[in-house]
C-alpha cells in the first residue's frame, strides 16, 4: 500500500496542522479578542498554504519541500503565543477580581 515516508512526511503533518487549527479556533471562541482573530486569520491561511502543498506532494508524487513543514513550524508557535495570552489573561481576570 504506501510506505512508512508516506506517513511521516505527509499524513501526520497534514494532521497536526488540522489540530493546531482546530486549538486556535477554540481558543479564539472562548477569548474573544482582537489579536487573537489576527492570529487565527494568519494560522488559517498558512494552514491552507501547507495543506495544499503537501497535499501535492503526497498524492501527486511531487518534488519535496520543506515550506509545509516550515509553515507548520511557525503555526504552532503562534500558537503557544495563543495559549500564552490565554493564560495571562485568565491570571489577570482573576487577580483583579
Amino acid at each position: 500500500m504506501f510506505d512508512l515516508e508516506f506517513y511521516v512526511w505527509g499524513v501526520l503533518p497534514m494532521i497536526i496542522g488540522l489540530l493546531i487549527l482546530l486549538k486556535s479556533i477554540q481558543i479564539s471562541f472562548l477569548r474573544k479578542t482582537i489579536l487573537n482573530w489576527i492570529i487565527l486569520a494568519i494560522l488559517l491561511l498558512s494552514s491552507l498554504l501547507a495543506e495544499y502543498i503537501l497535499a501535492i506532494i503526497t498524492f501527486t508524487n511531487a518534488w519535496p519541500s520543506y515550506l509545509p513543514h516550515l509553515l507548520l513550524s511557525f503555526n504552532l508557535i503562534l500558537l503557544f503565543v495563543q495559549i500564552l495570552l490565554k493564560n495571562k489573561l485568565k491570571t489577570q481576570n482573576t487577580t483583579s477580581l
